[in-house]
């Protein structure tokens, strides 16, 4: 059997930002009844904003709570290497958009993706867990 590749993800936040995801991580291990590694709660994180719409996403991108998970705290995850072309693909897709001009910055869009945990429905996130885990349709629909 082949092990999917994984790499490890650097990610700059803040107090509040480490808060944010460990709240997260909580939920989601809570939400499966399991023991997960803080790579699924990121990998959901991207899932969830990988189906966001450019929009939403620029909206997200200003809020104050945004803003201030970003941090000098660097923590690294673990994850699926995947995730890197998923990242480039919602980079694309946002600058496609009529509201980026360029692609903001990853490390912003994963606090993104983070935030989006907490206006996600219960199913949502077991879905997309089912997805990263090989459990589920993995790719988003194109619109």
């Amino acid at each position: 059997m082949e092990k999917a590749a994984s790499r490890t993800y650097k990610l700059r936040l803040s107090e509040q930002g480490i808060d944010l995801f460990l709240a997260c991580h909580y939920r989601l291990a809570q939400l499966l009844r399991d023991f997960i590694p803080y790579g699924a709660t990121f990998s959901v994180a991207v899932a969830l904003l990988e189906r966001m719409d450019a929009d939403d996403i620029a909206a997200e991108l200003e809020t104050r709570s945004c803003l201030q998970c970003t941090g000098d705290k660097t923590c690294f995850v673990g994850s699926s290497a995947e995730l890197t072309e998923i990242m480039h693909l919602v980079c694309e897709r946002l600058v496609a958009s009529d509201r980026f001009a360029q692609s903001p910055p990853v490390g912003k869009l994963y606090i993104v993706g983070l935030a989006s945990f907490r206006t996600a429905e219960d199913k949502d996130l077991v879905e997309a867990y089912r997805r990263i885990a090989g459990e589920g349709p993995r790719r988003a629909k194109k619109n």
